[in-house]
Formats: structure tokens, C-alpha cells, sequence
């Protein structure tokens, strides 16, 4: 071996000047070949020379990017050139080529830098925001430019494939439901809707709470899921960690720009399936059957009345779901002998909501009744007000066609049945009042319309229509007050009408605010802070539940101090600074110094854990996701929640030792997850 290796030297030692030129000559070629390519490389048309790419320089020629080389995104080095060419004579080369564009490229000068700093954008008629995408983790995943925008799309070059964004904020999702919610790229639909032949506006439905997914279904067809044999298009048994989805995203889409659909199938975005409400039997074909009564459940067609939903339209109720009972058609001239037909029954309404709503119906449908007779009241009223025959002035023709829309309101409230939507009903009268009232008014004769007795109070019709039969809760919790509210104690000792309260025309909408309640509250001196503050005074005086600390109250408590030796109520709202006065005027200057720094150590140490908080029950969700036990991690969470909530629903400086124990608790409990983290 040693005389070969010897033999061969003196060879390479005899012959160098000529194997140096050798050498010298293929790196020159070799230069000289690379130098062409790279030069080359600055006009597309020659990287489809040796490349299998004419779909994609036909699809970037018609594209908006025709004006930029195919260099200025996919950038490479004299070296990538020399290795590449290595491999094309070694045959080791992949003719199908992978674009790899990083970001800076994208965001590079002269380019679309500052495109994220920009933020939001058009796709379409959706507002899309490139910071809220780009600088936050979605789904745990980083996105880059190239995970929305890539290579073929319909026509374009590096485009949007809107097929990614359904993926992203569809898959695993509830059906009817996506991430971020439908507002988010759909913001509030403000567009007239005709449907099944009723024209309606979702505005109205949207302000009394009916979620988008009452009334569609199904807005997603596909599950996007990932088939495996998707694996083997690149891989070769090469499977390893497909069970960790955040190391298989990270690798195929953060790092090397993967397209989604490549492993995912399409989930298809569009109105699948819409609420059937009323589509029953005969409206396959008689689309304008039982209309009346239809725009009376739906709570539209009143001419100058908002449309109000009824309540079991917005839960999807269909008629058949009232209308059970089955009886013999007694009509003459309608159908033939024998024919039935279903009707509304009262067990119906108990069998879904219990006892006495049977009886609510009872009220609603004598309710109707006389609803129409005020209304018939009414309109008679104004049509002797306005008279016949050819308007003689504005003013007169001004005042028939108001009368005119209380003469059609009329109409539908006698055809569509009251009890269908019975608040609807009473708005209809309502409006039929003040709309005859106005023509009187117009018209310049005097007196007006006769006023129906359940117009005597705004809040009459509340007991007389629903809460005779259906109590409101005794005990409702009022969020901002933190505190659970008694009805009974109010309306029934004290008297308060229920529109005090709440609004008359929507439904259980709260209208009271804060600081009306607390100008009542605070001039009763008999009324014991802690009835409606029980988070305040549980934490001042040490009689809470925590998790892993031993309770104490507050010094001042254990002093006998009250809360009004502090907090001065006629100063209004109390804030730390009213109370800094208080402590200075028993004590120095210096005991209101050491309030604010107390109520600034303790809120900057609940910021902090409320982001702890966020991060480690996100953390805990994707490992839970991935089959990892975590119970002991959330015994954990819930421990520092716990202390939180008490320290945040108390306020901390009332019991400033006991808040600091709690929030130390409550770290150490984060640390400890988010350790293994």
C-alpha cells in the first residue's frame, strides 16, 4: 500500500506543472460556467432551461410581479451555484424545483417593507390585518409571508389562496362557528336579506343576541385533515414525530414554507346549510303560505316598527315544534272533507319550559285579541280624523299615509295572530298610537287616538303579558357590583317600576348603571357595605378560601375599623386617592405614600400573573392536546386562578399581607408549569 501511494506521488511530482494547468483550466471553466448561470439567472425565461417550471415563469409573466426577476425573491449565493452544478453532473439533482422565499425578502427595500408595521389591508370585501397575523402566534404556529402567499394560484403568482385562510380559522372548529368569530373578517352585516320570500335586516337580530349560528348551521364543508399517504409524497417511511403537530408545523412551515394544502385537504367556506325555521312541508312549493303569521314570528313587515324577532324564532323553533296538535279542518270552501291540520298546543309550551308558560300563552292570545280591538280603535279614529276623498293640502296627504301604515300594521296584527311574537304585537300598537296621534297632529284636528291601557306605563306591559305567570328570578348577579341583586326586594318592598331598570323595548337589556345604584345605597346608612361588597369585606377580614394559605384579616379589621371610617360615600366613587385623605388625616403624610405604593406593588404583581395565567392554560391545552397527562398542572392553575380572583375581586391593599401571600402563591404555582414548559 505504502509503495502505491509512493508510486503515485512521484507521478502527481513529475507531472504538476501539467496537472496544475489541468486544474487551472476546469477552474477556470467551472468559474467562468457558474458566472453564466449566475448572470443568467437575472432573466427568468432561463431558469425554465433546466428547470420543470414552465406553469410557474407562465404564471409569474401574467402576474403583478411580471416586473421583478425571479432572483430578487429567490436569492442565492456563487456557492448554491457551485453545488448545485456538482450535483446536476453527479446526477444527484431533483429536477422539480422548491421555492424557499424568506420573509426579509419580502419585506426587503423597494419591496413591501413596512407592510406589516401597515398593518390592515383588503382581500376582497375582508379587512385582513398583516400585524395581527405576523407578529402573534396563531395556533401556536409563527406564519410567514409565504404561508398565504405561494406559487400558483388561479392565475397569480405568490397570491393569496384564500383555501389557507378556511384552514387556518375552520379546522377542528364547531360547525357554524370559526376562529376569531365571524365579525372578525365579515365585520357586522349591514345588507338586506331576502330569504324564503321575507326581506329582513340582520341588524335587529344581531342587537337582541342571535348568534350567527342559529341561523347558519354550516358555513365549512371538510375537515382538513391530514392524509398520510400526503407523507410519502416527499418522505420516504419517514414518519418520525408526526404526533407533535407544533414540531411538524415549525419544521414544514415556519422553516421551510410548505404549503398547507400540500398535507391538508380543503375545507370549503360558504353558506352549507341555513336554519330550515320554515321550511315545512307545503313551502316547497307555496312559498307565500301563512305569510302574515310568518312575518309576525320573524318580527318584520311593520311599516315604522324595528323588526323584533320573536324569542322562539331566534332559538330556531320551527312551527310544527307548537303547532302539534292535529284537528279536522272546519273552514268552508278551503279544503275537502276530512282534511286536518296541525294547531298550536298549550302542553307544548310546558313540555319545553315548564309550568304556567301554558298559561302565558292563554294571556298572550286574549292579550292579541284586544290588542287588535285598541289597534281597530285606533285606525278608526284616524281615518275620521283624516277623511276621504282628494287630499286638499300636503299637510292632509301627510297625515292619510300615516294613517294609511296604521291601517296596514293593523292588517298584519289581525292576520298574523298576536301570541306568534306578542312583544312585536304590542310594538305594532304602540307605533299604530303615536302614528295616528302625528296625523292628528298634521291634519290639525284636535283630541287623537283613544290610548289602549297597556300603554298607561312603559313597564305595564311586563306583568300583564309575561311576569304575572313567570316570575323573574328572585336573585340575579349584577357584574359590575360583583354582587347578587334581589329582585323581589325591589320591585315588590320598595316599588321600582321594571323600566327603572331595564329597557322597555329590549328584552332583559339592563339599563341602570352603577353610580344610580350607588345613589341610593350610600345614603341609607342602615345598609351594610358588605351586602353588595362580600369580596371586599371576605378579603378585609380574612374569610376566604385559598389554595395552599392560611387566611388573616387585616390589621385595620382586626382594629374594629368599618369600611365609612375610610371611604367617605359623599365624595362619589371611591378610588385609592379618595382614600390616601383618610389615612393621612389619622395617621401622617407618609401612611398615603405607602397606600399608593401598596396599591402599585400589588396591581403590577396582578398584570404580571394575569399573563402568566394566559400563557400557562394556553401551554396546557396544546399538551393536553397531544396526549400528555397534565392534571397535577392544572390542579396547579386552578390553585393560582383561585388566589388571583381573590386578590383581584377584593382589591388587595384591604388586607395588603394576605394579597402579597396569596399572589406569591399563585406565582410559584405558574413557575412550576411553566418550568416544564
Amino acid at each position: 500500500m505504502k509503495e502505491m501511494f509512493l508510486s503515485w506521488w512521484d507521478l502527481v511530482v513529475r507531472y504538476r506543472k501539467t496537472l496544475l494547468a489541468i486544474g487551472a483550466v476546469a477552474l477556470g471553466v467551472l468559474i467562468l460556467f457558474n458566472g453564466a448561470f449566475f448572470v443568467a439567472a437575472y432573466f427568468p425565461k432561463s431558469c425554465v432551461v433546466c428547470h420543470y417550471m414552465d406553469p410557474f415563469y407562465d404564471q409569474w409573466k401574467t402576474s403583478r410581479h411580471a416586473d421583478v426577476s425571479c432572483i430578487k425573491c429567490h436569492s442565492f449565493s456563487p456557492l448554491f451555484i457551485t453545488v448545485t452544478t456538482l450535483k446536476y453532473w453527479t446526477g444527484l439533482y431533483h429536477p422539480r424545483p422548491h421555492a424557499n422565499v424568506p420573509d426579509k425578502q419580502c419585506l426587503s427595500s423597494g419591496c413591501h417593507e413596512g407592510r406589516i408595521e401597515q398593518g390592515k389591508a383588503k382581500l376582497g370585501a375582508i379587512l385582513f390585518d398583516h400585524q395581527e397575523h405576523m407578529t402573534k402566534l396563531k395556533r401556536g404556529e409563527q406564519l410567514r409571508c409565504t404561508t398565504c402567499h405561494y406559487s400558483i394560484v388561479q392565475g397569480e403568482h405568490i397570491s393569496v389562496d384564500t383555501n389557507v385562510c378556511f384552514l387556518c380559522h375552520f379546522k377542528g372548529i364547531s360547525q357554524g362557528q370559526a376562529l376569531g368569530g365571524c365579525p372578525g373578517c365579515h365585520g357586522t352585516p349591514k345588507k338586506t336579506v331576502d330569504h324564503s320570500g321575507f326581506t329582513f335586516s340582520h341588524d335587529s337580530y344581531l342587537k337582541i343576541g342571535v348568534q350567527c349560528k342559529q341561523c347558519h348551521l354550516r358555513v365549512a364543508e371538510g375537515d382538513g385533515r391530514v392524509d398520510e399517504k400526503h407523507c410519502y409524497d416527499c418522505h420516504v417511511g419517514r414518519l418520525k414525530g408526526k404526533s407533535d403537530p407544533l414540531a411538524l408545523h415549525r419544521t414544514h412551515v415556519t422553516y421551510n414554507a410548505i404549503k398547507c394544502l400540500m398535507c391538508h385537504e380543503k375545507i370549503r367556506h360558504g353558506e352549507v346549510e341555513l336554519v330550515k325555521t320554515f321550511e315545512v312541508q307545503c313551502d316547497s312549493c307555496h312559498q307565500r303560505l301563512h305569510n302574515y303569521q310568518k312575518e309576525m314570528y320573524m318580527g318584520a313587515g311593520a311599516r315604522g316598527v324595528a323588526d323584533t324577532p320573536s324569542r322562539m324564532f331566534s332559538a330556531q323553533v320551527s312551527c310544527d315544534g307548537c303547532h302539534t296538535k292535529s284537528v279536522e279542518v272546519l273552514e268552508s270552501g278551503v279544503a275537502f272533507p276530512g282534511e286536518r291540520k296541525l294547531t298550536a298546543e298549550r302542553q307544548s309550551c310546558v313540555a319545553c319550559h315548564g309550568k304556567n308558560y301554558d298559561r302565558m300563552l292563554d294571556d298572550w292570545i286574549r292579550a292579541s285579541r284586544l290588542l287588535v280591538a285598541d289597534m281597530g280603535s285606533i285606525v278608526a279614529s284616524g281615518e275620521a280624523a283624516v277623511g276621504k276623498g282628494p287630499a286638499k293640502s300636503k299637510k292632509i296627504a301627510d297625515a292619510r299615509a300615516l294613517v294609511a301604515d296604521a291601517r296596514a300594521n293593523l292588517d298584519l296584527l289581525k292576520a298574523g295572530r298576536g301570541a306568534h311574537n306578542i312583544e312585536y304585537a304590542y310594538k305594532i300598537v304602540r307605533e299604530g298610537y303615536a302614528q295616528v296621534s302625528a296625523a292628528h297632529k298634521t291634519a290639525g284636528v284636535s283630541g287623537g287616538p283613544p290610548r289602549p291601557a297597556i300603554l298607561a306605563s312603559s313597564s305595564a306591559y311586563c306583568m300583564t303579558l309575561c311576569h304575572q305567570r313567570v316570575q323573574p328570578p328572585k336573585d340575579l348577579f349584577f357584574q359590575e357590583m360583583e354582587v347578587r341583586f334581589p329582585h323581589a326586594l325591589h320591585v315588590e318592598d320598595v316599588g321600582i317600576e321594571c323600566t327603572k331598570c331595564h329597557s322597555p323595548d329590549k328584552h332583559k337589556m339592563r339599563i341602570v348603571t352603577k353610580s344610580e345604584c350607588m345613589s341610593c345605597h350610600h345614603e341609607s346608612r342602615d345598609i351594610d357595605c358588605g351586602h353588595c361588597h362580600k369580596a371586599h369585606k371576605a378579603l378585609y377580614e380574612g374569610k376566604v378560601k385559598p389554595f395552599g394559605v392560611s387566611p388573616s384579616p387585616d390589621v385595620m379589621a382586626e382594629a374594629g375599623i368599618v369600611c365609612t371610617e375610610c371611604h367617605e360615600l359623599k365624595k362619589g366613587t371611591q378610588t385609592v386617592l379618595t382614600v390616601k385623605g383618610k389615612c393621612e388625616e389619622c395617621h401622617s403624610e407618609k401612611y398615603g405614600t405607602m397606600l399608593l405604593g401598596w396599591k402599585e406593588e400589588i396591581t403590577a404583581k396582578e398584570n404580571a400573573i394575569a399573563v402568566g395565567i394566559e400563557e400557562a392554560r394556553e401551554y396546557l391545552d396544546r399538551t393536553e392536546k397531544i396526549g400528555t397527562n397534565v392534571e397535577a398542572e392544572k390542579k396547579l392553575l386552578k390553585g393560582a386562578e383561585t388566589n388571583y380572583g381573590i386578590v383581584s375581586n377584593g382589591r388587595g391593599t384591604h388586607n395588603v399581607e394576605l394579597s402579597r401571600e396569596l399572589l406569591k402563591s399563585s406565582q410559584d404555582a405558574l413557575d412550576r408549569i411553566l418550568k416544564r414548559k
